[in-house]
């Protein structure tokens, strides 16, 4: 997927984790109330992940203390 599919993709993956929430504060029932909390944390979830791929397709790496990567020129 290209970068503008990712962003609206994470955009709407988003906006459904707001629906979530809404569904969750507007519960009526444990199950909503839980179901909207759940679908939410999916989506926080995917876009973390989503982040993650970026970031490893991008080659990025974690840096230490003892890391003199960032150092050299």
């Amino acid at each position: 997927m290209d970068k503008i599919g990712t962003w609206v993709a994470n955009g709407i993956v988003g906006v459904i984790g707001l629906i979530g929430l809404f569904v969750a504060s507007r519960a009526a029932d444990h199950t909503f109330y839980y179901m909207g909390l759940i679908v939410f944390a999916v989506a926080v979830g995917v876009i973390f992940f989503s982040i993650r791929r970026a970031f490893d397709q991008a080659g990025a790496r974690p840096r230490g203390p003892g890391d003199t990567a960032a150092h050299e020129n």
